[in-house]
């Protein structure tokens, strides 16, 4: 939409006072109050639900106990679950704090930028224009709707990492306003750039490999209609294997000490001969907690591997792309200015990375590293470098007279 009297007074004073005089409005949106949840609240909600759980089997546990021990006679045990049941019960009911920040939530698209109103901080504005906006991330829904990160912030505080993003949480129509935007994008002057022989050659026998129905048909709908398509490939997905059990391998010791102390008190809990004594059926849980949360942590790297089977990675003659068709759509599409960035981790067999998006590689001492996108696990990885090498381009200096620019960098 792109009339702001759909909006309450006070965003409408809002929206008005941060646009310029010649700044016109494109479309103006606000979140979906119920598709307005960051996944930190839904982690909240399992954690309540967790004490809810814990706090009647608790309570359960304690009743049976007393029952067989001391018949009908009070015993304060059961008691101590109360107070986890009736927490968790009140973290479930309480109302979300997101779906009524929603309503305080403005994003508008002008001729010149992006413009984000409100969020944690509802006076807080966010700006981006067009050299900002080449790397996004769509996640599309079932009906359309979805999330577009537009900016994604790592902060380190010497001990691990915290990831803010930024962008156009739960609207409608996610998908066209991909498109308004990535034309905004395309409006950003960039330096000349030279042609590579092989992207010519693509160009004329575009390569693309086997890909799954589900996967053609998302690409397929991906392309503009004055786009072209120069390669496309999925990962290999051993790699995505290797990857995950490189990252998973501290579980492997985890889910071994594990398995052993289960072993020392199992035999502890088939001993006991005193009726109602649960002290080492609670002595076994603790180590069969632990062997879960190892078998858990060892079964990632396998749903990694089947996740890239739902991976496509595509070179267009306007941008790059990496589509996920695992869960929801996600698709990051880096336009020219935004593969400035490119690295390419090659392996001894021409397969290996092509790392699209810049990030710190500082190591923690908790072992943390940030996560970068790109083309990975691929095959004949310097041929695909080569091919983002004719795309990749910087853009052209702006001149510090440019006061737009200036202003909204100096924010």
């Amino acid at each position: 939409m792109t009339d702001i009297a759909v909006l309450s007074k006070h965003l409408q004073q809002r929206l008005q006072a941060a646009l310029t005089p010649d700044e016109r409005l494109v479309w103006v949106g606000q979140p979906i109050a119920q598709h307005y949840m960051k996944r930190e609240a839904y982690q909240v909600r399992v954690v309540f639900a967790a004490m809810v759980v814990c706090g009647l089997l608790w309570i359960v546990g304690g009743l049976a106990r007393t029952l067989i021990l001391y018949g009908l006679d009070f015993d304060f045990l059961p008691l101590i679950g109360v107070p986890f049941l009736l927490i968790g019960v009140r973290g479930l009911r309480s109302p979300s704090d997101l779906k009524e920040q929603a309503r305080f939530v403005v994003y508008a698209i002008t001729s010149e930028r992006v413009i984000l109103l409100g969020g944690d901080d509802p006076e807080k504005i966010r700006l981006y224009r067009p050299a900002q906006l080449q790397q996004i991330e769509r996640t599309e829904h079932a009906g359309g709707w979805g999330d577009l990160i537009l900016e994604t912030e790592h902060e380190y505080d010497g001990d691990s990492y915290t990831t803010n993003r930024y962008g156009m949480l739960g609207i409608a129509g996610v998908r066209r306003v991909h498109g308004l935007i990535a034309a905004l994008a395309k409006t950003l002057p960039l330096a000349p750039n030279t042609p590579h022989a092989s992207f010519q050659q693509c160009l004329i026998t575009p390569d693309i490999g086997p890909l799954p129905d589900k996967l053609r048909q998302a690409l397929r709908a991906e392309m503009a209609p004055d786009e072209r398509l120069v390669w496309a490939a999925q990962p290999i997905p051993n790699s995505y294997l290797k990857r995950g059990l490189a990252e998973q391998s501290f579980f492997i010791v985890w889910t071994l000490f594990s398995l052993v102390l289960t072993g020392f008190l199992a035999p502890a809990m088939w001993a006991s001969n005193r009726p109602g004594d649960i002290a080492p059926l609670m002595m076994l849980c603790v180590p069969l907690m632990f062997l879960s949360i190892g078998i858990y942590h060892l079964y990632q790297p396998f749903k990694m591997r089947k996740a890239a089977l739902s991976v496509v990675h595509a070179i267009t003659t306007g941008r790059a792309l990496t589509i996920d068709a695992s869960g929801p759509l996600v698709t990051r599409t880096y336009a020219p200015a935004g593969l400035v960035h490119a690295d390419c981790i090659g392996g001894r067999d021409d397969s290996g990375d092509l790392l699209l998006e810049a990030a710190s590689e500082v190591m923690s001492r908790s072992g943390n590293t940030l996560q970068r996108y790109g083309f990975l696990g691929i095959d004949e990885v310097r041929h695909v470098e080569r091919l983002i090498g004719h795309l990749k381009q910087a853009p052209v200096r702006p001149s510090f007279l440019d006061k737009n620019w200036y202003s909204d960098h100096a924010l």
